[in-house]
């Protein structure tokens, strides 16, 4: 494209449909649309495979990125859910109340997934793209989300990107 309009709002969404159309023939693999969600996640083998562009340079590793607001509110919640124990988390005081984060329903989604696959793992599939070069990068790896804003990296592996000739 000549434009950067496919790298805002449009992109959000068509990330999660391009990740699953890519996939949708390999075995075990199927989609769920959370409730209240406006995309649906693909399942491979019990993952939950959540796009994520990190950045927009391929110099940029994906353990190194800020979540920012491209990690958005149903891949926090799935991290909250189904991601591994953060290794800290921190104290609440007592008879402090709970923040809309921490107070939001998530039964609902945690009920939808759940009847797709048991005990499902998060695996961000990050990727570095601009409108000018493309995609640039892409990793794949777990991550503990720690107080709403901070990702602490488990296993990640770089995947090989096709280049246009």
């Amino acid at each position: 494209m000549d434009t950067d309009h496919a790298f805002g709002p449009v992109r959000w969404k068509q990330q999660y449909e391009v990740l699953h159309e890519y996939l949708h023939d390999l075995p075990d693999v199927v989609g769920v649309h959370p409730p209240g969600a406006q995309v649906r996640v693909t399942i491979c083998r019990g993952h939950l495979l959540l796009p994520w562009r990190y950045a927009t340079r391929s110099d940029l590793d994906m353990r190194d990125a800020r979540p920012g607001r491209d990690l958005n509110r149903l891949i926090r919640d799935l991290l909250i859910l189904f991601g591994p124990e953060p290794s800290h988390e921190e104290v609440t005081l007592p008879l402090m109340p709970l923040t809309p984060e921490e107070a939001r329903d998530r039964s609902a989604l945690r009920e939808a997934v759940e009847q797709m696959t048991d005990e499902p793992r998060v695996l961000l599939v990050g990727f570095a793209c601009n409108s000018d070069e493309g995609l640039l990068r892409v990793s794949w790896g777990e991550a503990a989300l720690l107080g709403g804003t901070e990702l602490k990296w488990g296993h990640v592996e770089d995947l090989p990107v096709a280049r246009a000739r």
